[in-house]
């Protein structure tokens, strides 16, 4: 996503939201924004395999009778 892009998410997204939205604040997400999505397209690209780290699964704790 370009700069103009990522603003414009933020934007968009704060209105759909409720959020508080002031330019200084949409500023300081889009720059959290792009820096997550810089470290996500960095893990895309690890070759790892699938079962290296097995996800865990969700098991509720039995409530005792």
């Amino acid at each position: 996503m370009t700069d103009e892009q990522v603003l414009q998410f933020v934007q968009t997204s704060a209105l759909a939201l409720g959020l508080p939205a002031d330019e200084a604040r949409i500023a300081r997400v889009a720059a959290h924004f792009k820096r997550t999505e810089a470290m996500a397209q960095f893990l895309d690209h690890v070759n790892c395999p699938t079962d290296l780290e097995i996800a865990e699964i969700y098991c509720p704790k039995q409530i005792a009778p």
